[in-house]
């Protein structure tokens, strides 16, 4: 080839085509440019100021309490049309019940054992602060809004002669909760439906239990379900029998409309038992829940009792104040686990455990009702502990015998009472007793050594002189109520202080003249006061 020749020629269709592999360096050169300049900007700039965020936030203080009564005994109508002896039946219960209420200021000297008014805060004028007690009618008007008060923090209300189902409003000073009990009592002397039951007015729940009512021949049991809310409730219930739970047949679940009352006759779904339980689990709005039982042994009265609910089933409960006079006292067990179980009963007084009425290894099948007399006590007032292996509730049944009546055909009447589990008492406990006053005694069982204080309240909200006990553990002290009387005249309250918290369990029985010779009787567990009143603080989230 000649030095100057030019070589091959290019294709045309190469001259056409644009040069794209040589110009991409300089495209990416120029697009870093900006980015460049953005980040620049970017490391340059200063960082904005943290802006904090404020969420609304206010403080809830626990307002006031609002316990609910049962009311006058309701008997079935079926009742009536039974045939009895012309001086004793078609006689009704009391149409009427009393209503004693006592409410105190949280730092009241009493809760604490001592009399001293200068202890209680005071209002701006150097008057004492003082509750406000309320008793409502069942259709929300007001029966009575005076209560007795004194420098003490302490309020007192007494009605007597109430026709229905009431309520009882308490608040302190301002406008708070306070320590608070309001009992009802059902007095009647003579007839069918001769008795006396004390019942504690409580607030709503959606779940309560009940034990040791019967239902044999003669006797009558409901389940009394009422809503005071405005909106509609459903009952879950289940009958516990000596036999095991008790078949429903399509009557398990109650609907409550709001404002309104359900009952449900256990004898009519399990009749012919001398012991069965009840359990209502609620769904929607809480319910004020009781059960009334009457008893009558052909044509011998053999006494009512409207009963609050219990505490839940539980390991270790004690029942303060059980009676023994002339018939043997009975403990009432009940299994609602899935499973059988075991308890122990250790029964006692004075001198520590009666081992002869102490009883081991007590077989409690599951879903059953098992009741173990006390026969190997003697006359006097116990304790009464019951350990188990799983949760069980637990009742004790105690009676009294009134004079003979009339006619070959009438036996002995008696009453009958059922002493329920207490608390133990963490810092101290509040019980109005019944309109009538105190009469009758207050049992206080130990678990651990430790002083009590029991101070007296009067109707009129002052105290009594404080009355001190040592106890040892694993005894029962009984206090009668003569000791706690204040100038001679009935207790309408008493606090009950113990110096080591959780060491004493509290229960009253209340033991009434019928005015013809014998007795009536009803008991009531010591409930533990609730002290605190710290505010609950509510904050808004995101």
């Amino acid at each position: 080839m000649a030095e100057n020749d030019p070589g091959p020629l290019e294709d045309p269709a190469d001259l056409r085509a644009p040069r794209r592999g040589r110009a991409r360096p300089v495209l990416a050169v120029a697009a870093l440019i900006p980015l460049a300049a953005a980040v620049g900007a970017v490391t340059v700039s200063p960082a904005p100021e943290t802006v904090p965020v404020t969420r609304a936030e206010t403080q809830s203080q626990p307002g006031a309490s609002t316990l609910r009564c049962p009311g006058p005994m309701q008997v079935p109508e079926d009742l009536f049309t039974e045939g009895a002896d012309d001086e004793l039946a078609l006689s009704p219960p009391s149409e009427t019940i009393g209503l004693s209420s006592m409410a105190l200021e949280t730092d009241s000297s009493l809760l604490f054992g001592t009399v001293s008014g200068s202890e209680t805060l005071q209002e701006a004028d150097g008057s004492a602060r003082a509750p406000s007690l309320t008793t409502l009618g069942a259709d929300g008007s007001t029966l009575e809004d005076a209560a007795a008060t004194s420098k003490l923090g302490a309020g007192v209300q007494v009605l007597p002669g109430v026709e229905e189902a009431a309520s009882v409003r308490a608040a302190t000073a301002e406008g708070s909760r306070p320590v608070a009990d309001a009992v009802q009592s059902s007095t009647t002397t003579s007839g069918d439906f001769r008795s006396l039951a004390l019942t504690r007015c409580e607030e709503p729940t959606t779940d309560a239990s009940f034990l040791g009512v019967s239902t044999d021949t003669g006797d009558s049991s409901a389940l009394v379900l009422r809503n005071p809310t405005q909106r509609p409730a459903t009952a879950s219930v289940q009958i516990w029998t000596e036999d095991g739970p008790a078949p429903m047949e399509g009557r398990s679940q109650v609907v409550v409309a709001p404002g309104t009352e359900e009952r449900v006759l256990l004898e009519s779904v399990a009749g012919g038992q001398d012991a069965v339980g009840v359990r209502a689990s609620v769904l929607g709005a809480p319910l004020a829940m009781h059960v009334q039982t009457t008893e009558r042994n052909g044509l011998t009265p053999g006494g009512a009792e409207v009963l609050q609910p219990l505490p839940p089933a539980s390991l270790e409960q004690v029942l303060p104040g059980v009676e023994a006079t002339g018939t043997s006292p009975t403990v009432v067990l009940a299994n609602p686990q899935g499973a059988d179980t075991t308890a122990s009963i250790e029964v006692t007084g004075a001198d520590g455990p009666v081992d002869d009425a102490s009883l081991e290894d007590v077989e409690i099948p599951a879903g059953a009702v098992v009741p173990v007399p006390l026969e190997s006590v003697t006359e006097g007032t116990y304790s009464v502990a019951v350990r188990s292996q799983d949760p069980v509730l637990a009742v004790a049944r105690s009676t009294a015998a009134g004079e003979d009546l009339p006619g070959d055909t009438v036996g002995t009447p008696v009453d009958f009472a059922l002493t329920s589990p207490a608390p133990a008492l963490s810092t101290s406990g509040l019980l109005a007793l019944p309109q009538e006053g105190g009469v009758g005694a207050l049992t206080l069982a130990a678990t651990d050594d430790a002083s009590v204080t029991v101070v007296p309240i009067g109707s009129d909200g002052t105290a009594g002189s404080p009355v001190e006990a040592d106890l040892a553990a694993g005894t029962s002290s009984v206090i009668p109520w003569q000791e706690l009387a204040i100038d001679g005249t009935r207790t309408r309250a008493v606090t009950v202080v113990p110096s080591v918290p959780g060491a004493v369990h509290a229960g009253w029985m209340q033991r009434e003249s019928d005015g013809s010779g014998g007795d009536l009787i009803s008991s009531l567990p010591v409930p533990s006061a609730q002290l605190s009143t710290d505010a609950l603080t509510v904050r808004l989230q995101d």
